[in-house]
């Protein structure tokens, strides 16, 4: 398991699975971002964007739910780049 996947555990951790990480809670994995994880994230980033190209035109709630983790990332990046 990659440190950032550790870091978006820990604050996942007592969250229920209905329940998302809290912007202050990204801003604290930010705050823990080295270069490695901006490496990573910038890697998910590319990921989601294939994987959303994929995802059958009927199926919005995927397609919803991989803009949001596109989304939560992009704003992690700007917030560990300290943008």
């Amino acid at each position: 398991m990659s440190n950032l996947q550790k870091l978006i555990e820990n604050a996942k951790s007592g969250l229920s699975v209905q329940e998302n990480i809290s912007s202050d809670g990204w801003q604290a994995i930010a705050k823990q971002c080295g270069a490695s994880e901006i490496r990573e994230i910038e890697q998910r980033i590319v990921r989601l964007r294939a994987e959303l190209e994929t995802v059958e035109e009927w199926d919005g709630d995927t397609q919803d739910d991989i803009n949001f983790a596109i989304s939560s990332f992009t704003q992690l990046l700007k917030s560990a780049k300290g943008c």
